[in-house]
């Protein structure tokens, strides 16, 4: 029922963002306008993706969305940006635009804003730049890991498993973590639309489609573990190669 939803779904994101973007060119924009711009962005790949069985424009949207905040991290700066809340870095992942998440890596505000964010949304964030991203040694990650538990103060956090098998170049580790992960976003989802609906452009994408777990396995099988052929709500169209790289400013003609 959500296909019929995707061409408008498309077309208003789009629309939404011809306006924002005359706000980021002249570096007025705030972190709600460039982070709305991303998502924007996302949902519009998410739709052609499902609407189109193609992989290229997905693709194509993810990296304008990593490449757009890579810009304005540099443009305006990130005190107003929570690490947390960098969800364009998981874009460039997804998208295989390791030079882009690099840039992003390298501009984002790097430290924990106690208070303002969880501990451990921060390390898992720091930790997929880290590791998956700015290749930091092995020691250093396994720091950061060790923050990351102590953090959760025996909490469960599913994401850690999968973090821990990456470092660990664990596969069958690695597959089965992320397996629980994307079950248990499944079931928190459904149990969320219970009780307040999701808006329908949220229904028609990325209930459906997770894109931190398209990140994950795009850090797996860069470095070398084996993954599994399918997983739930990360469409294998969504993981084949970009074959047209963009250059930084290509976002700037995302119509």
């Amino acid at each position: 029922m959500a296909s019929r939803f995707l061409p408008a779904v498309i077309e208003n994101a789009l629309h939404q963002n011809r306006a924002l973007r005359r706000v980021l060119v002249r570096r007025a924009g705030s972190a709600r306008h460039i982070l709305t711009f991303c998502d924007n962005l996302r949902l519009a790949g998410i739709g052609a993706l499902f609407l189109t069985g193609t992989s290229e424009p997905f693709l194509q949207r993810l990296q304008q969305s990593g490449r757009a905040f890579a810009h304005h991290l540099r443009e305006v700066g990130s005190a107003d940006l929570r690490l947390s809340r960098s969800r364009p870095l998981f874009d460039a992942v997804g998208a295989g635009d390791f030079h882009g998440a690099a840039l992003i890596a390298q501009r984002a505000r790097r430290t924990w804003t106690q208070g303002e964010e969880y501990e451990e949304d921060f390390l898992f964030v720091e930790f997929v730049i880290q590791h998956g991203v700015l290749d930091a040694p092995v020691a250093a990650c396994e720091d950061l890991l060790m923050r990351y538990e102590r953090a959760l103060r025996g909490a469960e956090d599913l994401r850690f498993d999968v973090c821990r098998a990456l470092l660990q170049a664990d596969s069958e580790g690695f597959n089965q973590a992320l397996g629980v992960f994307l079950s248990e976003r499944k079931d928190r989802l459904e149990a969320q639309a219970r009780t307040a609906p999701f808006p329908e452009e949220f229904l028609a994408t990325e209930w459906s489609f997770s894109l931190e777990g398209l990140a994950l396995v795009r850090l797996a099988e860069r470095n070398g573990l084996e993954t599994e052929e399918d997983y739930l709500h990360i469409p294998s169209l969504a993981r084949e190669p970009h074959r047209t790289p963009l250059g930084e400013d290509a976002w700037m003609d995302a119509d």
